[in-house]
């Protein structure tokens, strides 16, 4: 959607929440997945829960209806991305999924053609281009293309991913990481998608214990303060500089994969 006037550029994709859920409008989906309790104990994310209700409390007030997935297998991620996203495959086989991911559904917690974006944030344990399931199993980041990419209700529409996962092994003593073994990968990056990782290939991401990952925080506090002025690209710079000066030492430098062929605004007035 293109948008001109009200010191706006042409290529400015300002959204306006045309899709109806109840009484309240929203933007479309925002599907937010969280690994935190692991089947072996030991890779427990101890902290990572205080980053589900800053991304939810921060999506809602962007204007999307929140979808909150905990807590699933390697495998799980994938078809809960394929089921939102209406692919092909998402078609619900087992009994585990049919309890995990039926009221998706039945609660209309779907990509719709009414929506004007869509948003995913993956919180796990990861490596290069891989994030883990509680059960260790691989979920290749690259699929996300795959699956999301086909479907036509987004077609030419922002789809913006925030991922908190190490991509490397690199961890100072003084904090948390979220690595995992794993191996490189090259991960491409289409037109209408936008990534942005917690940290730079090949290094870890860090989270504190009481508080939460430190981007996070920082995407919180960032966007909260300037979605109604700000694009998109504009706030992800931010959040990534605020992470790599805050912190002494090379320890956290995030990274930014995409550009969108215009700036996208959640609530510029027009």
């Amino acid at each position: 959607k293109v948008s001109v006037g009200g010191g706006v550029s042409h290529d400015a994709y300002i959204m306006d929440k045309r899709r109806q859920m109840g009484e309240s409008y929203f933007h479309g989906i925002a599907l937010i997945i969280s690994n935190t309790k692991f089947l072996n104990q030991k890779y427990d994310r101890h902290g990572g829960e205080k980053d589900e209700p800053a991304l939810e409390t921060l999506f809602t007030k962007l204007g999307y209806k929140v979808v909150l997935l905990k807590n699933l297998r390697g495998a799980e991620i994938k078809r809960a991305i394929q089921i939102v996203t209406g692919h092909k495959d998402g078609k619900m086989k087992t009994n585990r999924d049919q309890d995990k991911f039926s009221t998706l559904s039945k609660d209309k917690l779907l990509v719709s053609s009414e929506d004007d974006s869509f948003v995913l944030c993956l919180m796990s344990h990861g490596k290069e281009n891989v994030v883990l399931g509680i059960d260790e199993k691989k979920f290749e980041i690259d699929d996300i293309f795959h699956i999301v990419g086909p479907c036509k209700d987004l077609l030419q529409k922002p789809k913006m991913v925030f991922i908190q996962a190490c991509r490397g092994d690199a961890t100072p003593d003084t904090a948390k990481s979220d690595a995992i073994p794993g191996s490189a990968k090259a991960v491409t990056h289409p037109d209408d998608f936008l990534f942005s990782f917690a940290t730079f290939f090949g290094h870890a991401a860090f989270r504190d214990k009481i508080y939460g990952s430190w981007y996070v925080k920082a995407l919180c506090s960032i966007f909260e303060s300037g979605y109604k002025m700000k694009d998109l690209d504009s706030m992800i710079t931010e959040v990534h500089n605020e992470i790599d000066m805050k912190h002494e030492g090379p320890l956290q430098v995030p990274e930014k994969r995409g550009t969108p062929k215009y700036k996208v605004y959640f609530d510029l007035k027009k």
